[in-house]
């Protein structure tokens, strides 16, 4: 899938081949043939133009690819679950425990395949995707993903399963993350909001004001929130969305 960072059509594929050395004397060699310097100048400048472009576009899809996989390997993990779940006794297509399994499986394994789409496609990361689809959250986490009233249907099945004595319930989505990807979220997390407030700090300095003292002690705040989030929650991508 294009993004605007990719070239819609390459120009001079052969030359795109060639290394920094090849390139400049091939050009050299169309001078000495007499090619006008116009045209050879173009084919520089639309190679160099269009190696950048490819640049940033790889770049673009490691990054995407990385925040989504972020949100996919927890719900791997709840998928992974759920499946050894219903490996247990679940052959009864009347037990309300199996029933609920299954239904939330089916919705598990569809998002799963949406997801792993987007983060093929490498055109939204998922905050993007989130604003573009109005989900809650910014798509923090796997469970913004999936509609409220699909929400309610699973988890009323699972509402339904008879309790017994010193098992424990089965919650469907249950916003948890690996403790990894919690500490790298938090990581980036600390490290821009030590720099908003290193800028609001600045900005405060030369035009006082209350509404900048009040940043600087909202992003305070924030930053003394981060090192209490529980080491399975979800960390947003900036301190705005600690309030």
């Amino acid at each position: 899938m294009e993004t605007e960072d990719t070239p819609k059509r390459i120009e001079y594929p052969s030359l795109m081949q060639l290394n920094k050395r090849e390139l400049a004397n091939h050009l050299s060699a169309l001078l000495r043939k007499g090619t006008p310097r116009l045209l050879v100048n173009r084919m520089r400048d639309v190679v160099l133009k269009q190696r950048e472009e490819l640049r940033r576009h790889k770049i673009h899809l490691t990054v995407t690819g990385k925040l989504w996989s972020e949100l996919i390997r927890p719900l791997q993990a709840e998928r992974k679950n759920v499946r050894a779940s219903l490996s247990y006794k679940t052959e009864d297509d009347t037990d309300p425990r199996a029933a609920a399994l299954l239904a939330y499986k089916e919705v598990l394994d569809t998002l799963l395949n949406r997801m792993d789409s987007l983060r093929q496609g490498g055109k939204h990361t998922p905050s993007t995707y989130a604003t573009e689809k109005n989900l809650t959250n910014h798509g923090l986490h796997w469970t913004d993903f999936v509609p409220v009233h699909i929400k309610l249907r699973v988890s009323g099945l699972f509402d339904a399963v008879p309790h017994k004595p010193k098992a424990k319930r089965k919650v469907p989505f249950e916003r948890l993350v690996q403790k990894d990807i919690h500490e790298q979220r938090k990581h980036r997390l600390r490290e821009r909001t030590t720099k908003a407030l290193l800028r609001a700090n600045q900005d405060s300095l030369l035009n006082p004001s209350d509404a900048a003292d009040a940043l600087v002690q909202r992003i305070k705040v924030a930053l003394a929130a981060i090192e209490k989030l529980d080491p399975n929650e979800p960390v947003p991508t900036t301190w705005h969305g600690l309030y």
